[in-house]
Parts: structure tokens; sequence; C-alpha cells
């Protein structure tokens, strides 16, 4: 997923909006932010969807918009233009 935008809210943390785009990212995922010199490992806390109903709560499915909120993001760190992936 290419990271749209990110941005920290008050007692919830780091969340970057995006669209999956080659699998279903779902809740607990380990994954890969990377980009350039950037490869660090964060973990999915939250999903949340942008007027998607009937939708798993727990998953981004691929081709949807969404936000997802991470931990492990390291403090300061520009996250737009950066990836989430698997590998």
């Amino acid at each position: 997923m290419l990271i749209a935008d990110s941005f920290t809210v008050p007692r919830v943390g780091v969340v970057v909006t995006g669209r999956p785009e080659l699998g279903d990212i779902r809740e607990g995922d380990l994954l890969w932010l990377s980009g350039g010199p950037v490869r660090q490992r964060v973990t999915v806390r939250g999903v949340r969807h942008f007027c998607a109903r009937f939708i798993d709560p727990r998953v981004a499915p691929a081709g949807v918009n969404t936000s997802l909120v991470l931990d492990g993001v390291a403090d300061g760190l520009a996250l737009s233009g950066l990836w989430l992936s698997s590998e």
C-alpha cells in the first residue's frame, strides 16, 4: 500500500491513509514500512474504512480506501510516499 497521507491522532497514535493494492491488510499484521533508506517493521493496530459498508471492520480489502493505525513508527518519520508491504 502506498501511503497517501499520515497524521497523529491524540490517544490513538499514528494513522496512515491509502489503498491496499495487492492484498488485504488485517489488524495485527506485521508489515514493512519502506522507501528510500527507510525500512522498518510496524504493526497494524487498527483499520478504519471510508464509506465502505458491509466490510469486516478488522480488514482493509485490496482496492478500498482505508486508514490504518500503526504501532512501531519512528518519531518524526515522514510517511507520505512510503510503502507498506508484507515483504
